[in-house]
């Protein structure tokens, strides 16, 4: 549900699930499909990890570790001063967007970090024990 898009590069960082497609998690144009499972109309706490090295990533749904891999985009820096759109894919910078690519639903409490969270982190978060903030985006009520 969200895309960050830099000058020449659309897909820097994408989160998307569009139509009957699991969600995935793109870094430079290069996709991992997540084990998620978010299709059943209920709220769900949602906590995706990428770390440049060695493209590591982590997929927890409702404070569970769903799945993990590596060499996703490794060692690929995130470039500053790009767009960070919620709800939609950017085909360009800022823009061209594919109505079918648009998020239906509602979200809250997006938060984004400069570094993976730990397990118990997640968890905390996702049982409301926590009410950490990201440190590169924050959203209040």
């Amino acid at each position: 549900p969200f895309s960050y898009s830099v000058p020449g590069q659309a897909n820097e960082i994408v989160l998307i699930e569009w139509g009957n497609n699991p969600m995935e998690l793109l870094v430079n144009d290069k996709a991992v499909t997540l084990p998620l499972s978010l299709s059943d109309s209920k709220w769900h706490h949602v906590c995706v990890s990428w770390s440049t090295r060695d493209g590591q990533w982590e997929a927890f749904q409702d404070g569970v570790k769903r799945g993990a891999g590596e060499n996703l985009a490794s060692w690929h820096p995130i470039k500053p001063g790009g767009v960070f759109i919620l709800g939609q894919e950017q085909d360009t910078l800022g823009g061209r967007f594919d109505a079918t690519q648009a998020f239906v639903g509602e979200l809250a409490g997006v938060q984004l970090w400069s570094r993976a969270l730990s397990a118990h982190e997640v968890y905390s978060l996702a049982s409301c024990t926590s009410h950490m903030t990201g440190d590169v985006i924050a959203w209040t009520e």
